[in-house]
């Protein structure tokens, strides 16, 4: 859920960012301690643990690698000016973008399921969420600021497919190949589906997947109760709310769930820049409404 309060993000106009603690996409083995998985050298996006791994996971993976030359292919001919910058630039702070809120957006689209029925009811096949993006030229190739939420919905197949085209799928070989991974390695089966989400700037459109699953234990009972707590008719301007005050949200773990609140700031190393997550200090939280000691639930 929460990455790595480490991770850095290299500026759009500099290169790719890749989260090198990825887990393998061959057999979805996680790194130990800090040596990261080697990377796919032609698209830059996919960990592997082995040559074997990468051989057996090239039929699904190759998609991703045309796509990849296809979108790079596309950058040398995307208009730009002076505030719309170069769609290579766009592309990669929307990847970003998607990334640094990564835990507002699980929480807004949380509340979207629960309002339709919850994630066991919920007709993870037949619907997706659509998050509208404008892209903001005085974001500073910040990624934490670098859209604004225009507004998100909870949409039928008929209608993405309205939206995006025929080209909407419910899901590919690489959503097959994590559903297939994650209910193997869920013997207490709390795995319920993977919600499809369509992130949409001007002029491009990412697909991602949010697998849901049940807090299992004691955590999920508090969980659950917390959930009682939280009016989910404003998931939409709590996530817009978020974006636009640059707030990003953290965890200490992977599947921990009291939340940090933070912000992305320039740190200088070597004459190299890069964005990273600080927390909020006491002051900041203030302004914001929160007290000083806050250390909150996902929502």
């Amino acid at each position: 859920m929460s990455r790595d309060l480490n991770l850095k993000f290299t500026p759009a106009s500099v290169g790719d960012t890749y989260y090198k603690m990825n887990e393998c996409m061959g057999c979805f083995k996680k790194p130990s301690g800090k040596k990261s998985f080697p990377v796919c050298s032609k698209c830059q996006e996919a960990s592997f643990c082995s040559k074997e791994c990468q051989k057996k996971a090239w039929p699904v993976h190759k998609t991703v690698c045309q796509m990849r030359k296809q979108t790079v292919a596309a950058m040398a001919d995307a208009p730009s000016s002076h505030t719309f910058p170069p769609f290579a630039i766009r592309k990669r702070l929307l990847t970003d973008f998607i990334e640094v809120h990564e835990c507002s957006f699980q929480s807004a689209f949380s509340s979207a399921m629960i309002l339709e029925g919850g994630i066991d009811k919920f007709p993870f096949s037949v619907r997706g969420v659509v998050v509208l993006l404008k892209y903001r030229p005085d974001c500073n190739e910040n990624p934490s600021v670098a859209f604004s939420v225009e507004g998100c919905a909870m949409l039928s197949n008929v209608q993405l497919e309205a939206l995006f085209g025929k080209g909407i799928r419910a899901k590919g070989p690489l959503e097959d190949m994590l559903e297939k991974t994650l209910r193997e390695h869920d013997a207490a089966r709390n795995y319920r589906g993977q919600l499809r989400v369509f992130f949409k700037m001007e002029d491009h459109v990412v697909q991602e997947v949010y697998p849901q699953m049940h807090q299992p234990g004691a955590a999920g009972v508090i969980y659950r109760q917390h959930l009682a707590t939280i009016d989910h008719s404003k998931w939409v301007s709590r996530v817009q709310q978020f974006v636009r005050d640059g707030l990003v949200m953290r965890a200490n773990g992977e599947n921990e769930m009291m939340m940090q609140l933070g912000k992305l700031t320039m740190e200088m190393k070597m004459k190299k820049g890069k964005w990273v997550w600080v927390p909020l200090t006491k002051a900041e939280l203030a302004q914001h409404g929160y007290p000083p000691d806050f250390s909150g639930l996902l929502f």
